[in-house]
């Protein structure tokens, strides 16, 4: 077990040259902080990065959250005891880091909720030891909340790099036309998305049964609670997203992958907001064909002057409806129009459904 705590300082440390002779952000850059306004008030940003044997990539990680030059920065490193070169890498920018240590643990998110119990900020993220920040990132989303008292989550775009060489930007976390839709659609771009802390935390732990997308459920969980309209999105890249071999997003060919773990999430919650057991088999089976899902059994928490279970229920079950009548299952839609006659939806999708229903009948 190897550990330091730092009150960062940079202003009189200069970063040590890298591995390789490389040239570029973030290689060939000192921390200073001249281009620092000291009229600002800068809110505390506190950055997790979980590590396991990640020592090809994690030293320019390391190096694009430091020389942020960002002057209320606390950075953690909670690495799972890796057996590369990353402990002797982490040990060479100690000056930059608050906290780190290196020690087996329970895999991804076990790291990150360990290095949330230490952080202090105000601001938070957690950055992945093969990614890496594009300069003055953290500026800019400090900015972003210091003009936004009222936002909760600052997003940007992504830069998202293949091994090929080449790079698409991504627009990263975006919004649904309505609240039920992006709940269903269950997908954050985490590297590119940060929360106030307070936040955050009332809604933590990450999820540890989780190994794909925990990200995905604590944004479900945000957007129970607070919905939509405390989202801002900045339209620049914010983070070098790295797909390779070596990383989970590319190499989910696997039992436990994304579209399992989605598909848990959201058929737990259709069971939470009391849906029949009908339609949460059809979820699993025919939207997302995972017939097998995790046992989550989750205590989900609802604003509902936010979203109502009643509001997930119809929203869940006019889909169920609307591809019934359009795949001809006439006698499913018949069914699925009386689950939303019984939770009194009387609106003009009722109204077109039971027309539907009609012609149905005297056609036949």
């Amino acid at each position: 077990m190897s550990f330091i705590v730092n009150e960062l300082n940079l202003e009189k440390k200069i970063l040590p040259k890298p591995e390789e002779d490389r040239t570029g952000w973030p290689w060939d850059i000192s921390t200073s902080l001249s281009r620092c306004d000291k009229n600002v008030c800068w809110p505390k940003i506190s950055i997790v990065t979980p590590s396991f044997n990640q020592g090809k990539f994690i030293e320019e990680t390391i190096r694009s959250v430091v020389a942020q030059n960002y002057p209320n920065l606390e950075y953690i490193i909670i690495d799972g005891g890796s057996t590369d070169e990353t402990v002797d890498i982490i040990k060479k920018y100690e000056p930059w880091i608050s906290y780190w240590i290196s020690e087996p643990d329970n895999g991804q998110s076990h790291a990150i909720n360990k290095g949330l119990d230490r952080c202090t900020g105000d601001i938070f993220n957690w950055l992945n030891s093969d990614d890496w920040y594009m300069s003055n990132s953290l500026f800019e989303v400090a900015t972003q909340f210091i003009n936004n008292p009222s936002v909760k989550v600052v997003s940007g775009f992504e830069n998202h790099l293949f091994e090929d060489g080449t790079t698409e930007l991504c627009k990263g976390t975006f919004l649904e036309d309505t609240l039920e839709a992006t709940i269903e659609w269950c997908q954050i771009a985490q590297p590119s998305t940060f929360f106030r802390m307070n936040i955050l935390k009332e809604i933590a732990p990450i999820p540890e049964d989780m190994h794909y997308i925990m990200d995905g459920e604590i944004w479900v969980r945000f957007l129970l609670m607070y919905g939509q309209k405390y989202f801002l999105k900045i339209s620049q890249p914010l983070v070098n997203f790295r797909l390779h071999e070596g990383s989970k997003t590319v190499s989910n060919a696997v039992e436990n992958n994304f579209l399992y773990e989605r598909s848990s999430i959201i058929t737990d919650l259709q069971r939470f907001v009391g849906l029949p057991t009908e339609v949460i088999n059809f979820w699993s089976h025919h939207v997302y064909k995972t017939p097998k899902l995790l046992n989550l059994n989750r205590k989900w928490e609802v604003n509902e002057n936010i979203i109502s279970k009643r509001k997930l229920r119809i929203y869940f079950l006019r889909k169920y409806v609307n591809h019934h009548f359009h795949h001809r299952n006439i006698e499913k839609a018949k069914w699925g129009t009386k689950q939303l006659l019984l939770n009194i939806a009387f609106d003009y999708f009722m109204f077109k459904s039971l027309i539907k229903i009609g012609i149905r009948a005297i056609s036949e």
